[in-house]
């Protein structure tokens, strides 16, 4: 029986993921964005989201590799500037939270989180988890053990929808309904065959 329904934020319930910032920073330095991607996510966006390096270190250690200002780097800026909420998901997250437990798993930096919960309905959801606060990212299955832990369920009983295709199968080898998202239409369906 389904408790509970677990959701990603960045690509779910929020309209913004790290190739806009990426694509961005392209735009304005002329740095190929591959190179750029590679830069990040190889050490310090991982260091970054588990809380271990703050925002400062961050943006002067990606600075420091692709050989920019400290000042152009504008990963809080750009996403303060850009991120919105869907309001397509939010509805849904408000239908199912009637009768469900609803969470969200974020992989998000401490920064981008305070933000994001000043412009997040907080009343969605009944447990929030993000990586920055927990220590462990996603597709890694302690931060969803961590939440079933916390939420006081089973695998079994809960359900996770994520964009990231990785995340989505590293909760399902733990026994978690696990759900990719690509369009709310989708997650429609995906919810209805469930029961949902």
């Amino acid at each position: 029986m389904i408790k509970a329904l677990i959701f990603d934020l960045g690509g779910v319930v929020i309209d913004f993921s790290n190739s806009m910032y990426y694509l961005h920073l392209s735009e304005a330095s002329g740095i190929p964005v591959k190179r750029i991607k590679t830069a990040i996510e190889k050490k310090e966006l991982g260091l970054l989201e588990r809380g271990t390096i703050n925002l400062n270190t961050f943006e002067s250690k990606v600075a420091k590799s692709l050989g920019i200002r400290m000042k152009g780097v504008e990963w809080y800026s750009f996403y303060t500037r850009t991120v919105s909420i869907d309001p397509d998901v939010s509805d849904i997250i408000n239908v199912l939270h009637k009768e469900y437990i609803t969470a969200f798993i974020s992989n998000i930096d401490k920064s981008r989180y305070a933000y994001t919960m000043r412009i997040l309905d907080l009343d969605l959801f009944d447990f929030r988890f993000a990586s920055c606060y927990v220590g462990i990212r996603k597709p890694s299955p302690g931060i969803f053990r961590h939440a079933l832990r916390t939420i006081g369920i089973k695998a079994e009983e809960a359900v996770f929808i994520d964009n990231q295709l990785e995340n989505v199968e590293g909760a399902a080898r733990l026994g978690i309904r696990s759900l990719h998202f690509t369009s709310r239409r989708k997650l429609d369906i995906q919810l209805s065959k469930l029961g949902l």
